[in-house]
């Protein structure tokens, strides 16, 4: 059986080296696009891909206490939606602000301060990084291609709808943020797990 254009394109992506990524184009761009975020973006990494022992509690934690918190506020979701547009707009304000601070907050701290929060090792994890970001984005576009572009059979249309309508169904009898704080849970502990190989454990 002849596979796929998305199987094609995902192993593609899998399959390409250390090195492919470091010296592609896209890559290359997407660290230059990327890099006045790389001190957060690598403690964000370390954080998700469990460096330290303690830090699947504070994932786990600071979800449970953020859901718990709209569970007990019981917003609208226009309230909602309004909220968390408003906490991304300020969230996104003050990070360039803390990255491009105004002069007279520089002139007290020396250009050499950064050597001490950078090394070798963190721009070897942004570079990583990266390289991950770009084949999520690839993979993601193949997605994009085979699901909304490419004609479907018969069968994998009836197939869809009706894994659709089974999601609509356990949406419609399970309490939805309990389900969006399960999936929430689940994609932030999925680079931890990963990187732990505890799946590999499990077999």
């Amino acid at each position: 059986m002849l596979k796929t254009s998305i199987e094609l394109d995902t192993q593609r992506s899998t399959e390409m080296t250390a090195s492919d990524i470091g010296n592609n184009e896209m890559v290359i761009k997407l660290k230059h696009d990327l890099e006045r975020f790389q001190a957060p973006i690598v403690t964000a990494y370390g954080v998700l891909t469990w460096e330290k022992k303690y830090y699947p509690v504070v994932v786990l934690g600071g979800i449970s206490v953020a859901y718990f918190v709209l569970w007990y506020m019981d917003l609208s979701v226009i309230t909602l939606m309004s909220l968390l547009a408003l906490l991304t707009t300020i969230s996104h304000y003050f990070l360039l602000w803390c990255l491009d601070p105004p002069d007279f907050i520089l002139d007290f701290f020396s250009t050499k301060m950064a050597g001490l929060f950078w090394n070798i090792d963190n721009d070897a994890k942004f570079e990583s990084v990266c390289g991950q970001m770009y084949i999520i984005k690839e993979s993601l576009a193949a997605w994009y291609q085979y699901l909304f572009k490419e004609r479907k059979s018969t069968g994998l249309v009836i197939v869809k709808s009706l894994v659709l309508l089974a999601m609509a169904w356990i949406g419609s009898i399970v309490n939805n943020l309990l389900l969006m704080y399960l999936v929430t849970l689940l994609i932030a502990m999925w680079a931890g797990l990963q990187a732990k190989h505890v799946f590999k454990k499990l077999q």
